[in-house]
């Protein structure tokens, strides 16, 4: 990735690409008929994949706004999407309760990854690409195994629904925001809570890591 682009979506149903020395609006791409929920772009830099509340995927050519593909399999609206680090999958975490990982070059859904039993509002897979982590409105952080699809760890300790979760760089711990006020650190071998951070007073919405 080299730097230069900042993508944004909006719940006016758009995607912006801006240039981030200028800050000039490259490009709106259009097509998603419902607000746009989440952007990731691809590790080479040359693909931006959005999700929308119109229950479908879209990828996108960063240089000419182009889109290229849809994929289309929700039920409901696409609240998270990323990319793997090899640019080989797209993992996308639904409403519909599931989570799916899709073929980025294909287009097809390689799988259906079905435990949860309310929205998926977060979905993020590990550097190495082994684990998908989804978190949800049942409370609950699952640990998937991307290859099997099995689930590993079922991770639970909120109170409620968890609407955000990272992974640290070295692949060993799983970080978990909720509407409990409360973030949670866990072990991604073990499943288990190592750590909890107390002090928000309202719902968690966001996590990342250094």
């Amino acid at each position: 990735v080299d730097g230069k682009h900042v993508v944004s979506g909006s719940r006016d149903k758009t995607l912006r690409v801006w240039s981030l020395e200028s800050g000039e609006c490259l490009n709106v791409l259009s097509g998603h008929a419902a607000p746009v929920t989440s952007v990731y772009m691809t590790a080479n830099g040359k693909l931006v994949v959005s999700g929308s509340r119109d229950c479908t995927l879209r990828i996108w050519l960063l240089d000419s706004g182009e889109c290229v593909r849809t994929l289309s399999g929700h039920n409901e609206s696409v609240n998270s999407v990323c990319v793997t680090a090899n640019d080989k999958y797209v993992v996308s975490g639904s409403s519909d309760h599931t989570v799916r990982v899709w073929s980025l070059t294909g287009g097809e859904c390689v799988r259906t990854q079905s435990g949860h039993t309310r929205d998926v509002y977060s979905a993020c897979v590990t550097a190495d690409g082994q684990h998908l982590v989804s978190g949800s409105a049942d409370k609950t952080v699952s640990v998937w195994s991307l290859d099997s699809g099995e689930c590993v760890h079922t991770l639970n300790g909120h109170t409620g629904g968890v609407y955000s979760v990272c992974v640290t760089a070295d692949g060993k711990h799983v970080v978990s925001g909720s509407d409990d006020h409360i973030v949670r650190l866990w072990s991604l071998d073990s499943g288990e809570s190592v750590r909890t951070l107390k002090g928000h007073k309202n719902w968690v919405s966001c996590v990342g890591v250094s």
